[in-house]
């Protein structure tokens, strides 16, 4: 009898034996709709041989082994190579390169403010972005306070990490990225991983202590229109309306949407973070890059805002956490996050605390 994790593993294989030609030998001749999968196993010799001698990867340097799990080798953001995601037995197909200019073309914006301060006859102007999902809302408490002296105080919408009028125009969504470097900027960000199974929990899942049922009767049918994917994938929530995702049909449903290359168009609180504050400025071109968490991000948010910081009480409270602790995901499930965050580790991956 087969056990689960060997279940799953063999259900994917045999999807990854389906797919390989149309990934890779684009022009061979349409098959008939009695080709069966046995069939398709004589594709298999012929794919080997032609990545092996077409990348010339030495087939002992593509995988490093680690306690009986077996990871890609880190490679340059812009490399070619093709490789395949396995975690213990689990294989999945490479995602497809994600053309970031295309993205820019569409007018998308990054969530960042141009925050300006008057000193005298002298203003200074810096550049302060955080994600959704990465603490903007602690993030936007801090700001407010540092600009205006006293805490956020409005408990309806618009919300502290919203642009508004509220902000008196000290605090404006910007669209100048031009000379980037010439104002001290702040930008926030969250390990990949965590951030996405926080989304997880605040957003799509079908109950618990934190979930925005209002949001989730939204967000759940714009992920699974996105993947392709049926509702019978979805459930129904016991303590709101609409639909609802676990786990798996949560990273399955993001998993093919990075595989359609339609990333661009997930929600904020999903879209990947180098595609808002990196979008158009390097986290190397940035005066802070940093976490929440970190133990002087609120006196490195007023060093970039007002240029000084007297170096007390640098730790910020976060605001609207979901509180509860993450459940241990399946082998299949960990494969596909590690292959959906694996662009934003190589990115900004060395900024995180």
């Amino acid at each position: 009898s087969l056990t689960k994790g060997q279940a799953e593993s063999i259900s994917v294989t045999v999807n990854l034996i389906l797919e390989i030609p149309l990934l890779y030998l684009p022009n061979v001749p349409s098959m008939s709709c009695k080709t069966t999968k046995s069939s398709l196993l004589y594709f298999l010799p012929i794919i080997f041989i032609l990545l092996v001698s077409t990348y010339q990867i030495p087939l002992q340097e593509l995988f490093t082994v680690n306690n009986d799990v077996v990871s890609p080798l880190p490679l340059p953001s812009n490399s070619t190579v093709l490789e395949l995601f396995v975690r213990d037995k689990v294989i999945l197909l490479p995602l497809p390169h994600f053309n970031v200019e295309k993205f820019k073309r569409t007018g998308v914006q990054p969530n960042a403010r141009a925050v300006k301060v008057s000193n005298g006859n002298q203003t200074r102007e810096s550049r302060v972005c955080g994600c959704a999902k990465c603490g903007s809302s602690a993030l936007g408490s801090e700001l407010y306070r540092i600009l205006f002296g006293n805490p956020w105080p409005y408990s309806n919408w618009p919300f502290v990490n919203m642009d508004s009028k509220r902000w008196k125009g000290l605090a404006t969504r910007t669209t100048k990225w031009k000379n980037f470097q010439r104002w001290p900027s702040f930008a926030l960000i969250r390990d990949p991983k965590e951030r996405l199974m926080s989304a997880f929990r605040s957003k799509v899942r079908c109950q618990g202590q934190g979930t925005d049922s209002s949001d989730r009767k939204k967000l759940v049918p714009q992920l699974l229109k996105l993947a392709r994917l049926s509702k019978k994938s979805a459930s129904k929530p016991l303590d709101g309306p609409g639909l609802c995702l676990n786990e798996t049909s949560y990273l399955q449903a993001l998993y093919m949407i990075h595989k359609k290359k339609l990333q661009g168009k997930l929600d904020p609180h999903f879209l990947p973070q180098h595609l808002n504050c990196f979008l158009n400025a390097p986290p190397s071109n940035w005066t802070v890059v940093t976490t929440i968490g970190s133990a002087k991000a609120i006196c490195d948010l007023e060093l970039v805002v007002l240029g000084k910081s007297e170096g007390k009480n640098c730790l910020s409270v976060k605001k609207h956490a979901t509180n509860s602790k993450p459940k241990k995901l399946s082998t299949i499930d960990e494969a596909r996050l590690d292959a959906i965050t694996r662009e934003e580790y190589l990115i900004f991956g060395s900024y995180l605390d």
